[in-house]
């Protein structure tokens, strides 16, 4: 048995000053003040130094890490994020894979999350693709998914995923969409669907909220506004995907939140909490190791951001961040505090995922997924299932 002392407990909309946290390998037994919190004269006792006892981060939108993608070395990738406080990670696959390498690379990350190590985090599969608009996202020049949907190759690839995959991304205005997601919730009835990489209207996303669409991938990125009917510079803004995901109550926005705002503008992050509410926002780090030395194109944004990567056309590709830098970045740019972000990055994906009952929250009888930190978010200490990693 393991207790935390002498900490403040993050709690899905409050704290707990001068807190205690009691738990051992099968999970949270208590949390409360210190004085209320009965620890016993045997457990191994953690002082946190007046530091913050939050839940382990949730990170549902994630490539790779430590120069690795999960597709090449997904142990190597898990460590990065584990040391930074990640206890439950999707690793994303991108639709720059043909069919053989999506199979490889879920190959990979099976044998990963069931061999332990760092692995261990692993918490399913973030399919970022094949079935998206190529036309939008990074290293378009490499998409192998482009034409008409081959309902075989299709099916083949979500045979193949089964039921490991907790998210599926696709683009609604693709022909033929509703005839893969019929599919893929056949084989995998508890599956969400994200929209994603996409120039769709409003009333094509709406259409397939009855078979799980509640998510969009990365808000603000990789969208377009399209009007067939009036062009684009005479002043008329049209509505696409962005704004379909801020009218929907019900839809999730994850935001990537780099340091210098290039996915997403300051004033922009601070509208979409607005819109969507603290209950619907999802910090990703979308991270993706991938980061080209020398360019073909120009920079987006002029010069290189310490948290991003880039693409051999200068586009920003992803980022470099892990959780605690994503939530760091939106208490600067927005001014939300602690409590905000972690619960941005624990609580609401955890429940976007139908995982809440289990992570995402101190609460008795969950996982003791915990991290003890600073007030900037600076990790000092990390506990996955109740053992110190």
């Amino acid at each position: 048995m393991k207790a935390i002392v002498n900490t403040t407990v993050v709690l899905e909309d409050g704290l707990i000053y001068d807190g205690a946290v009691l738990f051992d390998e099968n999970g949270i037994l208590e949390a409360g003040t210190g004085k209320d919190v009965c620890i016993p004269e045997d457990a191994q006792v953690f002082d946190a130094g007046g530091n913050y006892t939050a839940p382990g981060f949730i990170d549902v939108h994630c490539h790779g890490g430590n120069n690795k993608f999960f597709y090449e070395d997904p142990q190597t990738a898990c460590r990065e994020f584990l040391a930074h406080g990640t206890t439950s990670v999707l690793p994303a696959l991108y639709q720059s894979l043909d069919l053989e390498q999506f199979k490889h690379a879920i190959d990979l990350i099976r044998d990963a999350q069931k061999s332990g190590g760092a692995g261990k985090i692993i918490d399913g599969l973030y399919m970022e693709g094949p079935f998206m608009n190529p036309k939008y996202g990074s290293e378009a020049n490499d998409v192998k998914w482009h034409g008409a949907i081959d309902t075989a190759v299709m099916q083949e690839l979500v045979d193949y995923a089964g039921k490991d995959v907790r998210v599926w991304c696709v683009a609604p205005e693709r022909d033929d969409i509703e005839t893969f997601v019929r599919y893929a919730l056949r084989v995998n009835p508890g599956v969400v669907f994200s929209m994603g990489h996409s120039e769709c209207k409003p009333y094509m996303a709406y259409r397939l909220k009855k078979y799980g669409l509640k998510n969009q991938t990365h808000h603000c990125n990789a969208t377009a506004v399209v009007n067939p009917i009036i062009p684009s510079n005479v002043g008329i803004r049209d509505v696409g995907p962005d704004e379909a995901c801020l009218y929907d109550d019900d839809m999730y926005a994850e935001l990537i939140c780099d340091s210098r705002g290039i996915h997403v503008k300051p004033h922009m992050l601070r509208m979409v909490v607005k819109i969507k509410g603290l209950e619907k926002i999802i910090l990703v780090t979308d991270h993706y190791p991938l980061d080209c030395a020398d360019p073909e194109g120009p920079i987006m944004g002029g010069t290189k951001a310490p948290d991003l990567g880039y693409d051999k056309q200068g586009w920003v590709c992803g980022s470099r961040m892990t959780m605690d830098v994503a939530c760091r970045n939106m208490m600067m740019h927005t001014g939300y505090g602690i409590c905000h972000v972690i619960k941005f990055a624990t609580a609401n994906p955890a429940k976007m995922l139908g995982m809440f009952d289990t992570v995402g929250s101190i609460d008795t009888g969950k996982k003791a997924n915990l991290v003890i930190m600073d007030d900037k978010i600076g990790i000092k200490k990390v506990f996955f299932e109740g053992a110190e990693a």
